[in-house]
C-alpha cells in the first residue's frame, strides 16, 4: 500500500513512525508547504519531500492529512484524488470536508495527545476509525492495525461524543492541574506533594466507575469548606467560577 503523508507535524511523524516499519507499507512522499520545517522527518525515514500541490504524486493508494483542523478541506479542494483513499486525524472534524478530493473518505483519529519529540513507543494508542463507505472502512483499519493494537470504528456523532469526553478527560484535567500549580506557586507548597493523589486517582478509575469514587466537600454537602474555598480564591475569579461550576456539578449528579 503506497501513502502519502500531507503536513509534516506531529501526527505525521507518529504515522512516519508507526508505519516504516512495516513491509507492506511504503510511505512514498511527504508534502509540506514549508520544505525547512519537514526536511527532519523527510531525512529520519529517508521519504522524498515537496512543498508544491502541482507536485504531489497522485499514483499512491492513500493520501493522509496531517495537516491542521482549519487546513483540510481547503487542501482537500486543491488535490483531486479520485478513487484513492483520502484520511484525516481530525478529532471533530467531519468526513465531509475531503469530499472535494475524493469518494472515498475515513478519520484515523488518535485518543492520545502525540508529541513528535516524545513519540509514544509502544502499540496501545487508541485509535477512532470512521469511513464514508465500507471499503473505505476496511482500508482505514487496515492502516489502524499497523499503527496500534487498539482501534474500533465508530460513527460521526459517536466521535463527537469521543472528542468532546477526550477535551474533557484531558484538556480540562490539565488545566485544572495548571491552576494547582499557579497557587502552589503563589502560596509557595509544593505541589509535587499532590502527584501520589493524582496517580492514585487515575490508576483507580481503571477499576472502579469514576462516579464510585467520587470524595470531597461537594459531595458531602460540606458548604462551608466549599465556602471558605472560593473566599481563597478571592484574587482569581475565573478559578473560582471553575470551583463554583464543578461543585454544583457534583452536587446535581449525586443528589
Amino acid at each position: 500500500m503506497k501513502v502519502v503523508l500531507l503536513g509534516t507535524g506531529n501526527i505525521a511523524h507518529f504515522f512516519a513512525q508507526q508505519l516504516s516499519s512495516h513491509p507492506d507499507i511504503n510511505i512514498v512522499q511527504l508534502y509540506n508547504r514549508t520544505l525547512e520545517s519537514g526536511l527532519v522527518l523527510s531525512q529520519a525515514y529517508g521519504i522524498p519531500i515537496v512543498q508544491q500541490i502541482e507536485a504531489i504524486d497522485t499514483t499512491a493508494d492513500v493520501y493522509i492529512f496531517c495537516v491542521k483542523d482549519s487546513a483540510i478541506a481547503a487542501l482537500a479542494d486543491a488535490l483531486p484524488l479520485k478513487g484513492k483513499l483520502a484520511v484525516h486525524c481530525a478529532g471533530s472534524q467531519p468526513l465531509s470536508i475531503l469530499e472535494g478530493c475524493s469518494e472515498q473518505n475515513a478519520v484515523i483519529w488518535p485518543v492520545y495527545s502525540i508529541n513528535k519529540h516524545n513519540l509514544p513507543q509502544h502499540r496501545d494508542v487508541p485509535l477512532i476509525v470512521e469511513g464514508n463507505q465500507e471499503a473505505a472502512l476496511q482500508k482505514a483499519l487496515y492502516l489502524a492495525e499497523r499503527l496500534s493494537d487498539r482501534s474500533t470504528a465508530v460513527n460521526y456523532q459517536q466521535r463527537q461524543y469521543m472528542h468532546l469526553n477526550a477535551v474533557i478527560a484531558n484538556n480540562f484535567t490539565n488545566h485544572l492541574l495548571a491552576i494547582c500549580t499557579k497557587i502552589s506557586a503563589e502560596q509557595q507548597v509544593p505541589f509535587n506533594f499532590l502527584l501520589p493523589i493524582i496517580t492514585q486517582t487515575l490508576q483507580q478509575v481503571e477499576q472502579h466507575p469514576p462516579e464510585q469514587l467520587q470524595t470531597g466537600p461537594a459531595i458531602r454537602k460540606d458548604i462551608p469548606t466549599m465556602e471558605a474555598h472560593i473566599r481563597l480564591l478571592k484574587d482569581h475569579p475565573e478559578w473560582a467560577a471553575v470551583y463554583e461550576s464543578i461543585s454544583a456539578s457534583i452536587l446535581k449528579m449525586y443528589s
